[in-house]
């Protein structure tokens, strides 16, 4: 402190501060960094936020699709019981993943395989090739259709899991078609699989509409109606018993890939459904049929309830109001399903359907709902929930996969479908569940043990006192 009088000390000049930029409200809402960073090259660099661009790259996602093994059957037998139209051939897989059908082709003796996929997948499918020895055989290529440069002018087999959920959504049949104009041969060229026909039937599955769509009527003492007109306009994919269905079957939708265009990929019919039984039908389902017609004995695989299991599972659409129905009874109208918008986009599709029962002088119109399928994401999603639940039909998904079905189960041409043993398995469930003591809790795909301790008799190494 300076006395009274006395000369204070010149402030140093200094140059006025810059101000500071004014974060961004994304900068704000992400605190990361890295925000505008371009997506990894690599899978083994890539961040949450890349697998959630790029979800064929996630582990659980390839595991998904390798443990079908309906389908992955139905591939390995058309591709190892057909090797003459393989040997010495040039391939194309489409959509390769880790390349499991690429490795299928050079096992039956295809002189080159062009393995094309747009994901980071491909780190693991490269190394995956290397390990089985056939480097020289399979060429792995990254990029899209439209983008990449085959070392070749045309190919003579196409391989491509091109099927979707519902057979459309989210399917690669554009992609097929588009790989098959350029380079597939003109005269004998080969797609696998190349023929698919959709089938839709009613159904009657109050349990899970209950769940799905009006449990949103009273939320915890809350109106949430609003919410129910969503979750109605979502169908669910899940799995679907023999029993459920009521009515005949009926093809909606056929679809040959040596002849089809994009303007093949929606369709617009008429139907008609003849009811079997009698009760209160809540929706209808829609499964389909694959076949590879250029084999010695034609082969395929349904998504039928009645038969096994697939990852695409069935896809249920429900109603608004439940119609009551009687055994005998016909019911018809149209129904529709397409792209959204001009493009054909079959990752953004739409469902339409009418309804009418009586006679067609006095028609009398029983429901007409529109639906929007949702993402591939939510169906994960779907999965996880029944896994918790611990129900019969993962136990019947279990036995399953210890069976492993051999080309034997597969279905050979359009045959009647083989029903599958789920009748005696619920037995045995219901009569086991009595007696076991649950030693683990499941929470969402992860099992954490527990300790258990029943009633009545003492713990292990307990002490008095």
């Amino acid at each position: 402190m300076t006395r009274r009088g006395a000369a204070r000390k010149p402030l140093p000049v200094t140059s006025p501060t810059k101000p500071q930029a004014k974060t961004t409200k994304k900068q704000q809402m992400c605190r990361s960094p890295k925000i505008n960073q371009q997506p990894a090259k690599s899978v083994y660099t890539m961040t949450s936020r890349d697998f959630q661009r790029d979800t064929n790259a996630h582990v659980e996602v390839i595991a998904e699709h390798l443990k079908d093994f309906c389908c992955i059957n139905f591939f390995q037998a058309a591709i190892m019981h057909n090797k003459h139209l393989f040997r010495g051939r040039k391939v194309l897989d489409i959509g390769c993943g880790v390349g499991i059908l690429s490795l299928f082709a050079a096992k039956a003796g295809a002189a080159h395989v062009y393995a094309v996929d747009s994901s980071n997948v491909l780190d693991y499918t490269e190394q995956i090739v290397s390990d089985n020895g056939y480097a020289e055989v399979i060429h792995v290529i990254k990029g899209s259709l439209e983008n990449i440069v085959l070392p070749v002018n045309e190919v003579d087999i196409i391989i491509c899991n091109w099927l979707g959920y519902s057979m459309l959504f989210q399917a690669a049949c554009d992609m097929v078609i588009y790989a098959r104009d350029k380079w597939l041969k003109k005269d004998n060229g080969i797609i696998l699989p190349d023929v698919a026909k959709l089938f839709m039937a009613a159904i009657e599955d109050t349990k899970h509409k209950n769940e799905r769509v009006e449990w949103w009527n009273d939320v915890y003492g809350v109106n949430m109606k609003c919410v129910r007109n969503y979750a109605l306009s979502e169908p669910c994919f899940q799995l679907v018993e023999p029993k459920q269905l009521m009515s005949t079957q009926f093809g909606v939708k056929y679809l040959n890939m040596y002849t089809a265009t994009k303007k093949d990929l929606k369709f617009r019919c008429k139907y008609m459904l003849e009811m079997q039984r009698g009760g209160h039908m809540d929706g209808i389902v829609t499964f389909f049929n694959v076949f590879f017609s250029k084999s010695h004995t034609s082969m395929g695989f349904s998504t039928d309830p009645s038969v096994w299991r697939t990852h695409w599972m069935q896809t249920v659409f429900f109603f608004d109001k439940s119609v009551y129905v009687k055994a005998g009874e016909l019911y018809y109208g149209g129904i529709e399903m397409c792209s959204v918008g001009n493009d054909c986009d079959l990752n953004n599709m739409e469902l339409s359907l009418e309804m009418f029962s009586g006679d067609p002088a006095h028609l009398h119109l029983e429901a007409e709902m529109r639906w929007k399928l949702k993402p591939h994401a939510a169906i994960i999603n779907d999965r996880i929930i029944e896994k918790s639940k611990g129900t019969v039909k993962n136990k019947i998904a279990k036995d399953e996969k210890q069976r492993k079905p051999n080309a034997s189960n597969i279905l050979l041409g359009p045959k009647e479908n083989v029903c599958s043993p789920k009748e005696p398995i619920t037995k045995t469930v219901k009569e086991k569940s009595a007696t076991i003591v649950p030693t683990s809790v499941e929470i969402g795909n992860f099992s954490y043990p527990c300790n258990v301790v029943r009633r009545n008799k003492k713990a292990k190494n307990s002490k008095k006192g």
